[in-house]
């Protein structure tokens, strides 16, 4: 697969920033795939959150549908799943010491066909504000038929948040 996935956009965070946006998703190819290195909120406790963006602005309507597990190591697994948000939550409460980051990865179809919804799958790893190591697999979905250029990472807590360090890069996958 090395070979199939083709640089889109990269974006190195080095001090805080409200966002990162991605854009560059066209008709090139159907699938994308979003991945996001040593992620570190400003804050602990902050969450990670993903959404799409139209004509490189993210979309904060409420049209985002999501179901994942949710994997503990300090007990069994949780089922989520939320529906109508203005953002797809990709993760829980982060921990904002160094060397205790978020790492994952998302799929994204359909995008930009004006015609068909937007999915994800997503999959991801991360140390909990308290500690605990925790992990999510699922998807979602952005329930508006619309042509989709681009993605937006946001860490939040309260509302409010900044990105303090992280890797994001965004590939095309190659036939």
């Amino acid at each position: 697969m090395a070979g199939s996935l083709i640089k889109i956009k990269e974006t190195i965070v080095s001090s805080g920033v409200s966002s990162v946006t991605l854009t560059g998703i066209d008709s090139t190819y159907e699938v994308y795939l979003l991945v996001m290195n040593n992620v570190s909120p400003d804050t602990a406790d902050a969450d990670v959150f993903l959404r799409v963006t139209e004509s490189g602005s993210a979309s904060a309507d409420s049209d985002y549908d999501m179901a994942y597990k949710l994997l503990r190591a300090d007990t069994t697994f949780n089922n989520i799943n939320n529906t109508n948000q203005a953002q797809w939550g990709i993760s829980g409460s982060l921990e904002n010491d160094t060397g205790k980051t978020f790492n994952g990865h998302c799929y994204i179809f359909n995008a930009n066909n004006s015609s068909e919804y937007t999915f994800i799958t997503t999959e991801n790893v991360y140390l909990a504000e308290d500690g605990t190591m925790l992990g999510q697999a699922g998807g979602g979905v952005y329930t508006q038929t619309t042509t989709v250029d681009g993605v937006s990472i946001q860490c939040l807590e309260g509302g409010s948040g900044n990105i303090d360090a992280g890797t994001f890069t965004l590939y095309g996958l190659k036939k």
